[in-house]
């Protein structure tokens, strides 16, 4: 078989980008996962989806990534839901950063709004406000069950032709300076295109063409309550710390809370985040230490050096294009993505300005983009 696409990762960017493919008439796309779909980044995040960014790329993408999650909630059935974000100032110097936060987005057309302690009970009637000097709200924001959307996608995707091969790519092959297939576990398969959307192994499969990727892992750990009644519906982040809070659709309480630790792959830092994202919470949310703390995990960022993704074709081998480095965003960004992967390989050009400029190539000319608002 001659693939029309290969696609080298089973997250959310690599399901969604299938699923649009195959919207889009592609009938040999295969996706090759090496363990289980999800089994990266994807089922470790905490689902969160925005578009109260501060650049003009984040922004404008994420907007569209947020009508798509609509459509595909209704389409599929994907537990999905705008429930907002609530970002928390507890010192002076936050609010000033929550303001401008704000005016940047309202010039976008993200509808962020200060709120007053008073006003913040309204959306989360848990928190105890006692500390607060004041909140921004994103009313278009929300959550989405990460296990619910790439198995919905899978499923849709596979009805559509999409095919899934559960074993790891060894090698992109690659013959007078364009793509020709994949190497796997199982043998070789020719493809007239690949996609490479594997998370932080993305860096080593491109780095044996030769291809510089700055990529790498972060870890950051994460934590989940017993399951309690209703408290809250906005995803909760204190500025302060960079610590988030989510509900999930069951009721348990999903907490991060940044801990300092190099790139590497053995975060050793455990005791350490538990103790201080029970003490940052606790103080929004005092009955915590009341509830039982059911697992934890750490997963990895692919952190690029501006915090943006690399997304596009690749200039040096024809027919490869990336999809990585999403730096803790992947998941919200993930039916964007594949819609303008999709229209990348149809077409040979993205659904948007704003995608061309995320490509490989502005590491190499210097042309980083800024994001001020990296956390949640």
């Amino acid at each position: 078989m001659r693939a029309e696409v290969v696609v080298i990762g089973g997250g959310i960017t690599g399901v969604a980008t299938a699923y649009f493919l195959a919207e889009r008439g592609f009938s040999r796309v295969v996706v090759f996962e090496r363990s289980y779909l999800g089994s990266g980044s994807t089922f470790k995040c905490a689902g969160g989806i925005r578009a109260s960014f501060t650049s003009r790329e984040h922004i404008v993408l994420m907007k569209r990534s947020i009508e798509l999650w609509g459509e595909l909630s209704k389409r599929l059935c994907i537990k999905y839901a705008r429930s907002g974000y609530l970002w928390l100032a507890g010192r002076e110097d936050d609010l000033e950063k929550l303001r401008k936060y704000s005016s940047i987005h309202n010039q976008f057309g993200v509808n962020t709004r200060f709120m007053e302690p008073g006003e913040v009970k309204e959306v989360a009637p848990a928190l105890d406000t006692s500390r607060l000097l004041g909140a921004l709200y994103d009313p278009l924001a929300g959550k989405a069950s990460p296990f619910d959307a790439v198995h919905k996608l899978y499923l849709a995707s596979r009805e559509m032709g999409v095919e899934y091969r559960f074993e790891e790519v060894r090698r992109i092959l690659v013959e007078g300076g364009a793509v020709r297939g994949v190497a796997s576990d199982s043998g070789t398969m020719e493809a007239e295109n690949v996609v490479v959307a594997a998370g932080v192994w993305s860096k080593q499969l491109l780095e044996s063409l030769g291809i510089s990727l700055p990529l790498e892992p972060e870890p950051h750990h994460a934590a989940i309550t017993e399951e309690y009644g209703r408290l809250f519906d906005p995803l909760i982040i204190d500025l302060e710390s960079g610590a988030y809070a989510v509900q999930t659709f069951h009721g348990h309480v999903l907490m991060g809370v940044e801990i300092p630790e190099q790139p590497c792959w053995e975060p050793g830092e455990r005791l350490a985040f538990l103790s201080k994202v029970v003490r940052v919470w606790s103080k929004w949310l005092p009955w915590l230490p009341s509830v039982n703390i059911l697992r934890y995990w750490v997963g990895h960022y692919e952190v690029t050096p501006d915090h943006h993704p690399v997304l596009g074709p690749v200039d040096s081998i024809e027919n490869l294009f990336v999809a990585t480095g999403f730096s803790g965003h992947g998941f919200m960004m993930g039916p964007v993505v594949g819609e303008e992967l999709a229209s990348w390989i149809a077409s040979g050009a993205p659904r948007t300005e704003e995608a061309a400029h995320l490509t490989l190539r502005r590491f190499e000319e210097g042309k980083l983009i800024r994001e001020l608002a990296v956390i949640g």
